[in-house]
């Protein structure tokens, strides 16, 4: 009996780790997001119009928003609407102001920033 209690504990924990595991890989692959998305923006400046790009390409980078527009808003309404004076557990594991939300959101209105000075100076 004393056996089987304690392997279900282990699969508690497993369970907790491994949901503590995917946030962690979450912020990683938007990191990685965030980043690509810059480099890309800057590789696209020098594509014109006319040159345009391969219908897969387009294609990639409109499942790519439409996939984080939908997860944004998703955790937008449990953060903000649900449960309103309790916490959710999202909101416990991923601060909605965090710190690392505040740096990645200055280096990017950062680099906005520079390309919009450099857009006006040159027209």
């Amino acid at each position: 009996m004393r056996k089987q209690e304690f392997k279900e504990g282990l699969g508690d924990l497993a369970h907790a780790a491994e949901l503590d595991h995917e946030v962690q890989m979450a912020r990683s692959d938007l990191y990685k997001i965030a980043k690509y998305a810059i480099k890309l923006h800057e590789m696209l400046k020098g594509v014109s119009e006319q040159e345009g790009l391969e219908g897969w390409v387009q294609a990639k980078i409109t499942k790519a928003s439409d996939g984080l527009e939908s997860v944004y808003h998703n955790l937008d309404y449990k953060m903000n609407f649900e449960k309103k004076n309790e916490p959710s557990d999202m909101e416990v594991k991923m601060p909605f102001e965090s710190a690392y939300k505040g740096n990645l959101a200055k280096h990017l209105t950062k680099n906005l920033q520079e390309k919009s000075k450099k857009k006006i100076i040159t027209k």
